[in-house]
């Protein structure tokens, strides 16, 4: 089975600096994303889904706010589901299920539940539309999925503006599209939505800002370990990466200085069956 374009243990150089990076990215982003997720439909008691639950920091958070939700996660890589299940009991989060499964094919039965989630999965499938139809089904009739992703032609970007970072996207969707994923996905989100059976399909862009968040969010989310990995691969050169950690300094430097990020994040609502 072709798992995608995300592998933990081969995308980056190090699997426990990719971990740590995932947190941060979930981090960056979680007051934001938490503010969105309420409005669609997130709330005690309900039966919530996550799609691709990596790690599960996103599961963590949300039990944080809302101990009662019943949780399934659901993982494909076997390094992310046994990282899952010791993290949860360390944790002491009760009341989740990891199981191991594709997003394409979860074995979970139809109309199961409330909520789903699936963040910063769909661009790594080379067949989303059908991961979107699979979370569909088994969404209970009402429920609503929640699709959060990124598009790299606008990803990071900073004051002062680094033009080199644009040789670092090019590279890593280089790599991406190459494995069958599709990094600039963000835009198509509500597209497939609609064409999987959604209705009252919404859009949302969540923003991240130095000024507001911190620049140590931004460090914890991003790292070298994917640049670096790019360098290994061949389609990222080291002067390259060389220089943009030196226009990346050199921009810290800046007193006025600004980093952004965006995630793209797209609902939509399961029709309710017909009486």
């Amino acid at each position: 089975m072709n798992t995608g374009s995300y592998q933990v243990t081969k995308i980056a150089s190090n699997v426990e600096n990719e971990i740590e990076r995932l947190k941060g990215q979930v981090e960056l982003f979680w007051n934001k994303e938490l503010k969105r997720y309420i409005e669609f439909g997130l709330r005690d008691g309900i039966s919530l889904v996550e799609l691709g639950s990596g790690p599960g920091f996103v599961i963590e958070k949300i039990k944080e706010n809302f101990p009662d939700i019943q949780v399934t996660a659901v993982e494909i890589d076997s390094v992310l589901v046994n990282y899952a299940k010791n993290y949860f009991n360390k944790k002491k989060i009760k009341n989740v299920k990891v199981i191991k499964k594709s997003i394409m094919e979860t074995g979970l039965k139809n109309d199961t539940f409330d909520l789903a989630i699936t963040r910063l999965v769909l661009e790594h499938l080379p067949d989303p539309l059908n991961a979107v139809r699979e979370i569909h089904r088994i969404l209970k009739p009402g429920g609503k999925a929640i699709f959060i992703d990124n598009d790299f032609e606008m990803h990071l970007m900073t004051y002062p503006h680094i033009p080199k970072l644009r040789k670092l996207y090019d590279a890593y969707c280089q790599c991406r599209y190459s494995e069958g994923g599709n990094p600039k996905i963000g835009r198509e989100l509500p597209k497939l939505l609609k064409k999987s059976g959604f209705v009252n399909v919404d859009f949302e862009i969540i923003n991240a800002h130095s000024e507001v968040d911190g620049d140590q969010k931004f460090f914890k989310s991003e790292g070298l370990g994917i640049p670096s990995k790019l360098v290994q691969e061949g389609v990222l050169s080291s002067k390259d990466l060389g220089e943009i950690l030196i226009d990346w300094r050199n921009m810290l430097k800046d007193n006025n200085h600004s980093i952004i990020r965006q995630l793209y994040m797209a609902v939509g609502e399961k029709t309710l069956q017909e009486p």
